[in-house]
């Protein structure tokens, strides 16, 4: 394989948490393997007469706690320059991040995941196509119908669609005289749009799952536990990372799920699944592959860009 040129749209890069981040881990396996790295946000990137183009940085980049990255050049670049755009920023899925996709499908060069797959399936709402699979769920503003889907249930759990990490996600008990109240506060937080209201599954008390899809297969399943005292398993919110393994239901969803995320181009998804239930398709930003490393040994970063490797 030639050298690659790789860029990057993620976060700034000074604030990454070295540790954790599967963004870096990605940008050392392929400087790992002679490939050329840069990376900007998506406020660098901008379209100039018929071309999209970055104010991009070329860096050295590493585990090292201490240092990181070393910046090596910044030059604004078109992205069509590049053999690999990664597109990794993470969520609020607003209309920023919307605007940013139509920019990048104007690229012709391979970008992973695609715009387009990007923006088609939303990370919460894409899982309404398949109800076999999920939690009883429903989604609206309707305050009234949503009391009546909670009073089917003991306890519900309210969404923000378009966040992320636990942020945006309450527990409310059918029974509470003040869930009205809550209901509409919680509406009125998620500004204009819809809310995921979804059955509560006592089973996340002992964890979820973090299903790690490569090109429509099942690669590997991590656990997350919640924190005491909390039913958000995310590590955002003090979740812990725990070994875990594929079982019979995780291979079953990937495989319900594999259609939808080849005709959209998905080349590295993460499903979230608690008690055999999905709950989440991440393809935004997918994370936890530092994490699987250290406590299963599998490598994921190499996997990945074996397989990208292979559709160049």
């Amino acid at each position: 394989m030639k050298s690659l040129r790789i860029a990057v749209q993620m976060d700034p890069i000074e604030k990454m948490i070295v540790s954790h981040d599967t963004s870096l881990a990605l940008m050392v396996e392929a400087q790992s393997r002679g490939h050329e790295i840069w990376w900007f946000t998506p406020n660098d990137v901008f379209y100039d007469t018929g071309v999209v183009k970055a104010r991009a940085h070329r860096v050295s980049v590493s585990l090292d706690e201490s240092k990181h990255y070393e910046t090596l050049e910044t030059a604004v670049r078109a992205l069509n320059e590049f053999d690999v755009v990664l597109v990794r920023q993470d969520p609020p899925f607003d209309m920023g991040y919307v605007s940013n996709t139509y920019l990048l499908e104007l690229v012709n060069t391979l970008l992973i995941n695609p715009p387009r797959g990007i923006r088609n399936i939303t990370e919460k709402m894409s899982i309404l196509q398949f109800p076999e699979l999920t939690p009883t769920t429903w989604v609206g503003r309707d305050t009234e119908a949503l009391e009546a889907f909670a009073k089917r249930f003991d306890q519900v759990v309210l969404k923000i669609l378009f966040m992320m990490g636990g942020e945006g996600v309450i527990k409310l008990a059918a029974g509470d005289p003040e869930f009205k109240k809550k209901a509409r506060a919680f509406l009125s937080a998620a500004g204009r749009e819809p809310i995921l209201a979804q059955e509560f599954l006592p089973a996340v008390s002992g964890g979820d799952k973090r299903v790690f899809v490569l090109n429509g297969e099942p690669f590997a399943a991590l656990k997350r536990l919640p924190k005491a005292g909390d039913f958000r398993a995310n590590l955002a919110v003090g979740g812990q990372a725990a070994a875990g393994e594929l079982d019979d239901d995780d291979r079953a969803i990937a495989a319900a799920v594999a259609p939808l995320l080849k005709r959209e181009g998905i080349v590295f998804a993460g499903l979230d699944v608690i008690a055999g239930k999905l709950i989440e398709i991440n393809v935004t930003s997918p994370t936890l592959a530092q994490e699987l490393k250290r406590l299963s040994g599998l490598d994921l970063p190499k996997a990945f860009w074996d397989r990208v490797e292979r559709m160049l």
